[in-house]
């Protein structure tokens, strides 16, 4: 067959699930779920997945939201990676959702292809993205060993063939101190969120001298009990993100407080 027609047919198919499609975007939309525990959505994704044929695992890769779904038998292996958690007190800010509903859309849609010239097409439901990484447990686990190209869609404002990434590592910083009364006898205590803020302060001044490619932000997590009490433990967590592993490496050295 030929290639338009191809391009055509899997279009038809595409134009077959929009309501449906639609509805589990929103159904996981209006139901957000923190990475590794997205339950809802990767029981809706799976099943939706199921119901149209495909052959799907739950739980893999030792991760309880995750799954992968198979159509077809043998290379190419084709990839198409499903994220669904959302962001803390958010929701689904960076559109996971429609990720999620465009990855499933895409392996039902492919089907026809896989039935004319053969191979597989495999949904890989990717948990935690947003702050965890699902990925990189499931490339541990050699999930993605035997995967020949694999794809992802995220909304965005402009339409892009290819979009470059960041490479992301956290760091968690951590201060003891003493406790002591605030107003009482404060020159007995040792101030761990000054430290904190001290380092905190240090590596915002870091930013003006680092790529406009690279990115390094955090949050304090913890920064006492109680006004009045000296706090004798501070911490964060930062995430540092640049394009390539070696000025990654290079500015986690930058960001590190040990």
């Amino acid at each position: 067959m030929e290639i338009e027609k191809l391009k055509l047919k899997i279009k038809d198919s595409v134009e077959s699930q929009r309501q449906q499609l639609i509805q589990l975007s929103l159904n996981i939309h209006d139901n957000p779920e923190l990475g590794f525990k997205e339950e809802k959505a990767s029981a809706l994704l799976a099943s939706y997945l199921e119901d149209n044929g495909f052959h799907v695992e739950r739980g893999i890769a030792g991760l309880a939201t995750a799954f992968q779904a198979t159509y077809g038998q043998g290379s190419p292996r084709i990839a198409l990676l499903a994220e669904y958690d959302a962001l803390p007190k958010i929701g689904h800010g960076c559109g996971h959702n429609i990720i999620a509903a465009s990855a499933v859309g895409a392996g039902v849609a492919s089907k026809f292809i896989i039935d004319q010239l053969g191979g597989s097409i495999v949904v890989l439901g990717t948990p935690g993205e947003e702050i965890f990484g699902g990925k990189i447990d499931m490339v541990k686990a050699g999930t993605f060993k035997e995967i020949d190209v694999a794809m992802l869609v995220h909304p965005e404002v402009r339409n892009m063939p290819t979009e470059e990434a960041l490479a992301c590592s956290s760091l968690e910083a951590e201060f003891f101190g003493r406790p002591a009364h605030a107003a009482g006898q404060p020159h007995k205590g040792i101030n761990a969120l000054d430290a904190m803020i001290l380092a905190f302060t240090s590596i915002n001044s870091l930013r003006q001298h680092i790529r406009g490619d690279a990115r390094i932000h955090g949050i304090i997590t913890d920064g006492g009990d109680a006004p009045n009490i000296v706090p004798a433990h501070s911490a964060a967590v930062f995430l540092v993100r640049a394009l390539d592993d070696d000025y990654l490496a290079e500015l986690k050295d930058k960001v590190d407080c040990g």
